[in-house]
């Protein structure tokens, strides 16, 4: 008799096939790293986003928020309002990374970046992000309060296969309004932040008016890893991210 089996006590990953005579040959998988990226997310509008040759933290925030301020490293951070103490704690990530913190064209590292002013009248002008990271296109929309894109907005979110949108009303994109924007730009995955979440000073409202609005089906995950193959289908996923600390 041949029994396959996934043999959990090897450290590569493998199918093997058993024998009656209790022998076995296994067949080993290895992991592909190459054009791989993992998300992962601190809270209100910050995110560490890993591709193969780069580490990339959005919107570092300080005490003033009540959570605590993110410690690491990166080689790239990029804030949405550096004016606001929400996205400019750039004393607080290690190494000597690279800032980009307004309107325009940037190619570092592999990674291009298209930033594009945004309006928000309770936290002053700030900038939206397309990233192009691992051939993932990524649409970070930071401390944004409009209605609506305009084309123009649009235009450098084309092709977005991932959107980071703001949720919690209040300073920023109401539930609704995030909805309405994210679900437009036809992505395959919503992450949404800028919410509630315990400790958190800054008011904003709790994630399940934006759940509500999006149908209320969800993933929940502590870190999002993806490749650009894994990017199919018609359908749209909410994938919601635990704060990490």
């Amino acid at each position: 008799m041949v029994k396959y089996i996934h043999d959990t006590n090897l450290r590569i990953p493998c199918e093997c096939r058993e024998y009656a005579d209790n022998s076995r040959i296994c067949r080993f998988s290895f992991i592909d790293y190459s054009n791989f990226m993992q998300i992962t997310w601190f809270g209100l509008s910050s995110f560490k986003i890993v591709g193969k040759d780069i580490t990339i933290i959005t919107d570092p925030f300080g005490k003033s928020s009540g959570l605590s301020p993110l410690r690491g490293g990166a080689d790239l951070v990029i804030s949405s309002n550096p004016e606001s103490d929400l996205a400019n704690n750039f004393s607080s990530i290690q190494g000597a990374p690279f800032i980009i913190n307004g309107p325009g064209e940037y190619d570092t590292k592999g990674v291009f970046v298209m930033g594009m002013e945004a309006e928000n009248k309770e936290l002053g002008k700030n900038t939206i992000y397309a990233i192009d990271l691992e051939d993932v296109r990524i649409a970070f929309i930071g401390q944004m309060n409009q209605k609506t894109l305009t084309d123009e907005q649009k235009s450098i979110f084309e092709g977005a296969d991932i959107v980071l949108v703001p949720v919690g009303g209040k300073t920023v994109l109401s539930s609704d309004d995030a909805a309405k924007i994210a679900t437009g730009l036809e992505p395959f995955i919503i992450i949404p932040h800028s919410y509630q979440i315990s400790g958190l000073q800054t008011p904003l409202e709790k994630l399940d008016k934006f759940q509500k609005e999006m149908g209320g089906k969800s993933e929940e995950s502590d870190k999002l890893s993806i490749k650009k193959k894994d990017l199919v289908g018609e359908s749209t996923q909410l994938i919601i991210l635990t704060p990490q600390r």
